[in-house]
């Protein structure tokens, strides 16, 4: 079971220490790192209650922050301490599952979620999907104005019989397709945009694999930073007509 405060503990590990590089961090909070050669990339274990992880030595760049996170995320979250866990853990590759298959563990799977989360900025995702751009505030505040609008429409159609009622609903009916043009207008604007990027671009730009790319984003929407996945697809699946 993801524990959702994992986020809050590992950020408030990475103020304290004053550092996200996973060996400062480890060496600030007396965790043991051991170099690794080989096939194994990284684990994570205690002797007696020495937590200990491991980091191979081919690990650069990304892939050292997100396997230094991984093997941290297994110490701060305490999974080295639960029984069974520490039997032989070893990771062979990181990020090998997808974040929602049905298959990996709540242990690695929180991993996971905590290394592309440290690693990838919120910062970079919302440069990349243009997210905080005032067209795309606009175009997600009226999509979410445009659902409430059929939500009150359904609503009504399902009480519908009076005449008061039947003339509420072409009032409605007006006010959702004026939304809709609205809507369509804001979407040539975003083609124009140059937000008209696949998932795998979006990745490519943040220098991650897709699979990663899912990670980070599952890991802010638990965190209440829910990017729309549609956006992040070509728009013109979405915007039907607009390219």
């Amino acid at each position: 079971m993801l524990n959702r405060n994992v986020f809050s503990i590992i950020d408030n590990k990475i103020h304290e220490a004053g550092s996200s590089d996973p060996r400062e961090v480890a060496e600030y909070f007396g965790i043991m790192v051991v170099d690794l050669l080989g096939s194994i990339a990284g684990y994570a274990t205690h002797y007696s209650f020495l937590p200990v992880i491991g980091l191979n030595t081919r690990l650069k760049g990304n892939w050292y922050m997100f396997g230094g996170w991984h093997e941290l995320a297994h110490v701060f979250d305490g999974h080295i301490y639960e029984t069974g866990f520490t039997n032989g853990h070893c990771d062979s590759s990181f990020f090998n599952k997808d974040v929602d298959s049905r298959t990996i563990s709540d242990h690695e799977r929180i991993a996971n979620l905590v290394s592309a989360n440290v690693t990838i900025s919120d910062e970079a995702v919302f440069d990349v999907t243009n997210y905080n751009s005032e067209t795309m505030r606009s175009y997600r505040e009226l999509k979410a104005f445009q659902k409430e609008q059929l939500h009150s429409f359904e609503q009504l159609k399902a009480n519908s019989g009076s005449p008061m009622v039947t003339v509420r609903l072409m009032d409605l009916k007006k006010q959702i397709d004026k939304t809709g043009s609205a809507i369509s207008d804001l979407e040539f604007d975003i083609v124009a945009s140059n937000c008209i990027k696949t998932f795998s671009e979006i990745a490519m730009e943040l220098g991650i694999s897709e699979r990663i790319l899912h990670y980070k984003l599952e890991a802010m929407r638990i965190r209440g930073i829910d990017i729309d996945r549609q956006e992040l697809e070509r728009y013109e699946k979405m915007f039907s007509g607009a390219v």
